[in-house]
């Protein structure tokens, strides 16, 4: 999802989960939800950070409600990160293993840390990096959108800097495409929507074994 003008922008991937359909239920649940609220909230006066964290927490009410009314979804659920920028900020909420990565320059670094039991368990010392990506478990993910009551988001804000991208996306692309590629990519390609058919062409290419969803923003 994406939506801007010219005093915020609202950027979000889910990457839903429980079934195809139930999955697909999820996602489209969580992103309109969650939308609907940062549409409707008062930036000036609530504050970024706070609407992000309330926009999360009712998408996630929005995705549990539905799956206990129909037992059919029962059990779905859905990652979500997510970009809000007003003024000379941005600000990133996430649930589950979707990411959120800034690049400027020479420099790429991963803003949101992923709720997954393979980076709990990087965490702790049990796995090294090597290891993680070749851990049979690695998308089962410990903290997700409407699977329970309530859920707890991570904020982030930073002040991006001009010339600087920001790149959401799920974890097709990141299980398939390697952090240096990424970069090299998004720097090389002089275009967001050049990289983004880029990336999803190697990810393809490799597989493509989960879905492939990329949003790159330039700023």
């Amino acid at each position: 999802m994406i939506r801007f003008d010219e005093t915020a922008g609202l950027f979000a991937v889910c990457d839903g989960m429980g079934g195809a359909s139930a999955g697909e239920i999820a996602s489209k649940t969580a992103i309109e939800a969650f939308a609907a609220y940062c549409e409707d909230a008062d930036l000036m006066t609530e504050g970024a950070e706070a609407v992000m964290s309330a926009a999360i927490e009712h998408a996630n009410r929005s995705v549990f409600t539905m799956a206990n009314e129909n037992e059919d979804y029962a059990g779905m659920g859905t990652t979500l990160v997510a970009m809000l920028t007003h003024k000379n900020t941005a600000v990133f909420g996430n649930v589950g293993d979707s990411r959120a990565y800034y690049i400027e320059g020479d420099e790429i670094r991963q803003i949101t840390t992923d709720h997954s039991l393979v980076n709990e368990m990087l965490a702790r010392g049990e796995l090294n990096e090597y290891q993680a990506q070749r851990y049979p478990k690695r998308n089962i993910i410990t903290r997700s959108i409407g699977v329970d009551a309530s859920v707890k988001s991570d904020i982030f804000k930073i002040s991006p800097k001009p010339g600087s991208y920001v790149l959401l996306c799920s974890d097709g692309l990141t299980n398939e495409v390697s952090v240096p590629e990424l970069h090299y990519e998004i720097c090389g390609s002089g275009h967001p929507e050049k990289a983004c058919e880029e990336l999803i062409r190697i990810a393809n290419s490799r597989g493509g074994h989960d879905n492939i969803t990329v949003i790159l923003v330039s700023f």
